[in-house]
């Protein structure tokens, strides 16, 4: 890791949102902490502009050693008797950040531990750490010097911006822009294996640096464009809100609420949304403004938390069969009122011409602070199926309102084609589906295999898998619910170390990539000879491969993958997104090379060795918290709150 001056880490802590790690006495106060944290969030009289108030006045202490970790520096903190409320303290970092309930005790322990002799060569120094929601109204204060109140709303992004950055670049263009993009990810994917591989390379890699041109990890494929680059997407997520003239609006929201932005715009002009998906979209936009269509419900309010509407996710399908979730925020309502707004939306659509009708409807009951629900939240259907087909390479699928489904139908029969192609499978293979949402790309490749098995955390997915197999007369696939990092080393444990069979694995995870135990159990798992690897964010990708494809260690055993080729398919048109199909061989006689210079620095490596191997360990434990931390947050911090899945 880069060694940072403690002066530009703490700009950075002070950058950042005050999560802190939790000692074992403050973990059971949490959930009532942040309840009362957001319950007593208030407006200011700006426009628009939402901060939060902070509970908790926190410092840092510089000058602890580095090897000192939170159980340690929790245990300094107690014999000196400090009444501190949370704690954050990262090995391998010289400061720490203590969290009190009042200004009064921060600033006593301030002044106590300013100079405090830690250690025989050590003096600490303290400073007062900024709250959150004092760094918001002093970045907004300062941004206020620099226009006026009235300009505000002009400097606003256009709802095309928002949602289609791309729209007004030739698509030719933006398929030069993605290949440089992906090619980039391609020279990253070496460079960061070879950082993960230290004293230990792979040959792959030894080989691939003799031909310096070769700085890519493996061969690229040229871009393949979408089929179609209007109206192409069959899934859409739209914010209930108001408009600029403080208006009900059905569509999406001009920017992040952290920001202080709240404004929701018409999205009728973006080009890929499908229009029937739009005229859906006024159909309820309709419904929610005119009283005496059945309803007098307000849209939901992010400042106040107040409102009935919150979102409206519509899905439209080839097939010709739509469907549309209603979000209510159901707080303080009977059981009676809820009833009565459930059969007010249905018999408004159920009015409808019959062009205009709706193959499914349903809703969802979500009270929450945050803007996104849970992914499992329960979905009742009050007309129509439960679910909605679509087809793909021959076979058709239904989905359900919780269930993944990728959103450029056309262009994904072209991406399943190739990781088809590429798999190379036989009568022989057992296919590995892992992250198999509705089980689309195992079933396709069913009947020239010798089982599948697909892995999926959603049990609304599961269920659609399944209810698929027997649609599509499927008998030789078995779905497992739960996470990939659980089911799945105990399916290769059951499977009796893979003795006498061929497996391949197939893995398109969601945006934050493999967690780092599938990761570990593909590695180990020896008869998995390849791995076909389908990206939606190549920003987990880099590290994903590196680890797979990296030299053999106490953290990463198993032989290392190779990288042999891969191809990127535009799914997204006018965004820079793209999906990167990634394929990942063991290849024998792969082994791993360890560089040294003489003999007489033997001892030095294999400490250095132990060293790094250590040093793995602690990342692996960071990013396992990490990733906890992520499943907790729900995915409340993307980068734009357009509320389109991708």
């Amino acid at each position: 890791m880069e060694q940072i001056k403690d002066e530009k880490i703490v700009e950075n802590v002070k950058s950042k949102d005050n999560n802190v790690e939790l000692t074992t006495e403050s973990k059971e106060n949490v959930k009532e902490e942040t309840k009362t944290t957001n319950e007593t969030s208030t407006e200011t009289p700006s426009d628009q502009i939402y901060v939060p108030n902070s509970t908790l006045h926190s410092m840092v202490i510089f000058g602890l050693p580095k090897y000192l970790d939170s159980k340690k520096f929790t245990k300094f903190l107690e014999q000196n008797n400090v009444p501190f409320k949370k704690i954050k303290k990262i090995v391998k970092e010289s400061f720490g950040i203590v969290s009190f309930d009042s200004v009064e005790d921060r600033d006593k322990y301030l002044e106590y531990f300013q100079g405090f002799q830690f250690n025989d060569k050590t003096k600490l120094k303290t400073e007062a750490k900024e709250e959150k929601s004092d760094r918001m109204k002093r970045k907004y204060e300062e941004k206020e010097l620099d226009k006026k109140e009235d300009n505000r709303e002009s400097k606003l992004l256009t709802i095309e911006e928002i949602v289609c950055p791309w729209y007004n670049i030739p698509y030719e263009e933006q398929l030069k822009k993605k290949k440089n993009q992906i090619e980039k990810v391609m020279i990253n994917i070496k460079s960061t294996t070879r950082k993960e591989s230290l004293h230990n390379l792979p040959e792959w890699l030894v080989k691939r640096d003799k031909t310096k041109e070769e700085k890519m990890c493996c061969g690229l494929e040229e871009i393949v464009p979408s089929p179609v680059t209007e109206n192409y997407r069959n899934k859409a997520q739209y914010t209930i809100g108001y408009d600029a003239d403080n208006k009900p609006c059905v569509g999406f929201a001009l920017g992040r609420t952290g920001n202080g932005i709240t404004i929701v715009a018409d999205p009728s002009n973006a080009p890929l949304i499908s229009k029937r998906s739009n005229e859906i979209r006024r159909l309820f936009n309709e419904y929610i403004t005119e009283p005496n269509l059945g309803s007098n419900r307000k849209p939901f309010d992010k400042n106040s938390h107040s409102g009935f509407w919150r979102q409206l996710t519509v899905r439209d399908f080839t097939t010709g069969e739509t469907m549309a979730t209603v979000q209510f925020n159901h707080k303080g309502l009977t059981a009676e009122e809820l009833e009565t707004e459930k059969n007010n939306l249905k018999n408004y659509f159920a009015s409808l011409p019959e062009e205009q009708r709706i193959t499914s409807l349903s809703i969802q009951l979500y009270d929450g602070i945050s803007n996104s629900a849970p992914v499992d939240l329960a979905v009742e259907t009050i007309d129509g199926p439960e679910f909605i087909h679509e087809n793909l390479l021959g076979c058709q699928f239904r989905v359900s309102a919780n269930a993944f489904f990728q959103i450029n139908t056309k262009a994904t029969e072209l991406l399943y084609s190739k990781v088809l192609d590429w798999a190379q499978v036989s009568q022989d293979t057992t296919l590995l589906d892992i992250c198999c949402g509705t089980g689309t790309i195992g079933q396709c490749i069913s009947k020239k295999v010798k089982k599948v098995i697909g892995l999926e955390i959603s049990p609304d997915a599961v269920i659609d898998s399944i209810n698929n197999a027997k649609l599509n007369k499927i008998d030789n696939a078995e779905y497992l619910v739960g996470k990939a990092e659980d089911t799945l080393p105990t399916l290769l444990t059951k499977s009796n170390g893979g003795k006498d069979q061929e497996f391949i694995g197939i893995v398109d995870p969601p945006r934050g990539g493999l967690h780092g135990d599938v990761l570990k159990a593909i590695r180990t798992f020896e008869p998995i000879k390849k791995l076909v690897y389908v990206s939606c964010n190549q920003n987990s990708l880099i590290p994903d491969a590196a680890k797979l494809c990296k030299g053999i260690s106490k953290t990463m055993k198993g032989t290392p993958f190779v990288p042999t080729k891969a191809i990127a398919f535009d799914l997204f048109p006018h965004t820079d997104l793209v999906e990167l199909v990634v394929l990942f061989e063991r290849v024998e006689n792969n082994t791993t090379t360890t560089t040294t210079t003489t003999t007489n620095s033997d001892n030095n490596l294999i400490i250095q060795e132990n060293e790094n191997e250590k040093e793995e360990e602690e990342e692996e434990d960071k990013k396992r918290k990490r990733d906890e931390n992520e499943e907790i947050e729900n995915e409340n911090n993307e980068k734009k709150e357009i509320k389109l899945e991708n």
